[in-house]
């Protein structure tokens, strides 16, 4: 049965409940100014499905122990900012970078690295990183187009820049790492359009920086899950870029009212309900945006002729059934599909990959098998 979304109107996430007008520094121009942009923040009110099933206290929880010591060190930093929603979005992303940065994987100037900024829709640019292997041999590669994580709202190349530097060491391969607009200030569907954009891009201008646009694969995490998955169905869909591989860790992927996971860990396990539907409704602008395929591709009628894909989900995160679900419909379609569940962690694990040695795992497992999906060997 189809979920339903209630619409119980927009609210802001100021206190006062007033929709709230902020002046937030928003993307960079070309000659690397913030441009100032002026939007309202209103929220639309996402119930997801309920199936019944119990919380598992935290307590309860058999976390690994890398995981416990993670999940302390953010306890200590909720002390310290204990509410960023009431904060302007820039603010948040700061604060979201300044608590996930000690936690992820040291910055090593372990590939090549160069900055573009390319067209996207509307006149406006879209920033990129290409990370190319510094020992690479002759000949055109393979390419990676990689979409960061965040809920569609926080993330950054530059909280994303060990993890696409390792991506590229391991796999052997180029990584593009995409720079979408981000709501609040940009809804629905504008981190789509940027992110078509930028594949576009890279098929069309893959020469320039020694690519080969016929072996093109997509990857992301959480929302950048999200965003890699439509690109796949899109370009499917329009006949666009041949894609040879997706990469889909723990994607925000949508639900069909099926999961027990949603209610399981709902609360205490970093990424609950409650942000999950937050994350929605900063992002859409109406509640029947929730039941458009672009929001939540597990809504897909067909999911034939989509690319292989490695697929990831943690034991302890709110969408892990959703994710799992997507996983089987893309093996029911005849696509070939490596899910691999993550035990004793949760989301987003990758991100704390500087604790938690499951997030380097998930780097070097997505390596190999994107090598595996492409016919190439070992690395």
């Amino acid at each position: 049965m189809k979920p339903r979304y209630i619409f119980v109107g927009l609210f802001t996430v100021v206190t006062l409940g007033l929709a709230v007008r902020y002046l937030s520094p928003g993307p960079v121009s070309t000659s690397g100014e913030k441009i100032n942009i002026t939007y309202s923040e209103n929220i639309v009110d996402v119930l997801l499905p309920v199936s019944g099933a119990a919380l598992v206290p935290l307590k309860d929880a058999k976390l690994s122990k890398q995981t416990l010591v993670a999940l302390a060190q953010l306890e200590k930093a909720a002390i310290e900012h204990p509410s960023i929603v009431n904060l302007p979005p820039y603010r948040r992303r700061e604060i979201h970078d300044a608590i996930y940065v000690p936690l992820g994987l040291s910055n090593s100037n372990i590939t090549d690295a160069e900055e573009r900024f390319i067209p996207g829709p509307d006149g406006h640019k879209i920033r990129i990183r290409i990370y190319t292997p510094k020992e690479r041999t002759g000949g055109k590669l393979p390419v990676i187009v990689y979409y960061h994580g965040g809920g569609m709202m926080m993330g950054s190349l530059e909280q994303y820049e060990p993890i696409t530097r390792r991506l590229c060491q391991k796999s052997g391969l180029i990584v593009v790492s995409v720079d979408f607009r981000m709501s609040p200030e940009y809804k629905f569907p504008a981190a789509l359009d940027d992110s078509y954009a930028a594949l576009l891009w890279v098929r069309d201008n893959a020469g320039s920086f020694g690519g080969d646009p016929g072996k093109l694969v997509i990857a992301g995490d959480s929302g950048g899950g999200l965003l890699a998955a439509a690109m796949a169905q899109q370009a499917r869909d329009q006949q666009g870029p041949h894609i040879s591989y997706q990469v889909l860790i723990y994607p925000a992927i949508g639900t069909r009212g099926n999961s027990k996971s949603a209610d399981l860990f709902a609360k205490g396990y970093v990424f609950g309900r409650k942000e999950l539907e937050w994350a929605y409704g900063s992002w859409i602008n109406s509640a029947e945006d929730m039941n458009n395929v672009r929001v939540q591709p597990i809504l897909a009628t067909d999911f034939s002729g989509l690319p292989p894909a490695y697929v990831v989900s943690a034991e302890y995160e709110v969408m892990r059934d959703d994710i799992e679900e997507y996983a089987r419909l893309l093996d029911a379609a005849g696509v070939p599909t490596v899910m691999k569940r993550f035990e004793g962690t949760v989301h987003p694990f990758m991100s704390m990959a500087g604790v938690i040695d499951a997030g380097k795992d998930v780097i070097d497992e997505a390596a190999v098998e994107i090598r595996r999906g492409l016919d190439l060997p070992a690395n």
